[in-house]
């Protein structure tokens, strides 16, 4: 355990996902040279085509055939169901630049979303495409409000979809998605299980389930259905996902795993002390409590932890040799031979432990610096006399203050987290941390609750180092 460095990596699952919620148009009509029309779920351009969807179909039609395409959800619905003309920008040429330009205010879809609810109730004969509008708006809204991390929103509008039509694959597809953005994984898979039986061959449905069945560390599972969205639809981010969990797989397909009650552990136990796996579960145990308390979060799901002899750690991860711990929405540590629980290896345990905690509560989304200081801190480090003098120097010598302190460093994260619980307060970053998880960014969230600037608080870091350590 001679490394000394930790790596934190943020899950990316849900970039994927609000790319497949976030289609250019749905339920719009696409209009023919030849006098002829599609209604499109969803479409996209690709190279000299128009992709379009309906249901789990696909249609592919010559961009030269297609005379417009008429964006129906983005228009407040005349009677009978028929998109008003010229409306809301009117009709979009599938030639032109603008396709998949933004689609109208969130106050426009409310009112059309209105003006359809009265509509179902009051024709009949139009009930069953005012019905589908319907859906697709409410899909939409769903999709910006999970993209904006307003996950209440999200749930509501989903939820509010299906019940107007239960096998509407958006709906099911982001009714998971956002599941899982808040750590309802189980919610999640049961979703797209349940999805699946409707819509069999929907390769996003069939991808989101594999990150579902990775993140419970059902690989098996996650393989096929990732190895089945990749037949039905390949992509780089799903080869990358695939060879990944095969690398994984070699190395700790045969790990003893044991369940806890917020821990799913494995490791070789053929190697490690045969005491070696309580030891580390208890003592994680021991320490969820005092995190859950700190952090003011419980994480909902089980906490993977993977422990590794130390050549198989680095396969596995690709780490650098000088990374003693790593965490990617899974703990993952390597071990060598150790026999019974160390100093050592109870920092590394629970430096990463304190990764897990930053990424539930900010929702995956806190910069590196503050995942490292904090994890620091938490594990029990402070920044050493000769240190403070470096970063004090650093900061005196520096033609730009305003700009110092954007270069990440281990050292200078401690340091300035260090600094801010002194002068803002521990709860205070954890505040931080939880409008992060809102979809505030970073400097937005620290000036709306400290009041001042990120780079004014750098500043004035610096400041007090040169006063601490230099005067």
């Amino acid at each position: 355990m001679a490394a000394t460095r930790t790596v934190t990596l943020v899950r990316a699952s849900m970039a994927l996902c609000l790319a497949c919620l976030n289609s250019p148009a749905r339920a719009d009509i696409v209009h023919l040279k030849n006098g002829g029309t599609i209604t499109a779920d969803t479409w996209e351009v690709s190279g000299d085509h128009l992709v379009i969807r309906q249901g789990s179909g696909r249609i592919t039609v010559p961009r030269s055939e297609v005379v417009r395409i008429e964006p129906s959800p983005q228009v407040s619905p005349t009677p009978g169901g028929a998109p008003a003309a010229g409306q809301d920008g009117g009709s979009t040429d599938a030639s032109s630049p603008t396709v998949g330009a933004p689609g109208p205010s969130e106050d426009r879809i409310l009112r059309a979303v209105d003006d359809l609810k009265r509509r179902i109730n009051g024709d009949s004969l139009a009930r069953p495409e005012n019905t589908r509008r319907l859906v697709a708006l409410l899909d939409q809204l769903g999709t910006r409000a999970l993209k904006s991390r307003d996950y209440d929103s999200a749930l509501a509008r989903f939820r509010e979809a299906l019940g107007y039509d239960p096998r509407d694959a958006r709906a099911q597809f982001g009714l998971a998605a956002a599941y899982l953005r808040t750590d309802q994984d189980v919610f999640a898979r049961s979703t797209l299980e349940r999805a699946l039986v409707d819509h069999p061959e929907d390769p996003d449905l069939h991808a989101l389930l594999g990150d579902v069945y990775y993140g419970q560390e059902r690989t098996s599972e996650a393989l096929a259905e990732w190895k089945r969205a990749y037949e039905l639809k390949p992509n780089d981010v799903l080869k990358s996902k695939i060879d990944k969990l095969v690398r994984e797989r070699s190395i700790d397909g045969s790990y003893r795993q044991s369940e806890a009650a917020h821990f799913t552990l494995k490791y070789d136990g053929e190697r490690a002390g045969p005491d070696l796996g309580g030891q580390i579960v208890d003592f994680l145990e021991s320490q969820f409590k005092a995190l859950e308390t700190r952090f003011d979060h419980y994480p909902l799901q089980p906490i993977v932890v993977i422990l590794y002899p130390q050549r198989q750690f680095y396969e596995a991860t690709r780490a650098d040799p000088d990374v003693a711990g790593l965490f990617d929405g899974k703990i993952r540590v390597p071990i060598g031979g150790l026999q019974q629980l160390n100093a050592e290896a109870r920092h590394v345990l629970l430096h990463e432990l304190a990764h897990a905690f930053i990424a539930g509560k900010s929702h995956g989304t806190a910069p590196r610096w503050l995942h490292e200081g904090l994890a620091q801190d938490i594990e029990g480090k402070t920044t050493s006399t000769m240190t403070g003098v470096a970063l004090a120097k650093a900061y005196q010598t520096s033609e730009s203050k305003e700009e110092w302190g954007d270069t990440f460093t281990y050292a200078s994260a401690l340091s300035f987290v260090e600094y801010l619980e002194e002068r803002l307060g521990f709860p205070v970053l954890m505040d931080v941390l939880a409008a992060m998880a809102r979809g505030v960014p970073t400097e937005e969230a620290f000036e709306q609750l400290t009041r001042y600037p990120l780079k004014e608080l750098r500043q004035a870091w610096g400041e007090a180092l040169v006063r601490k350590y230099l005067q």
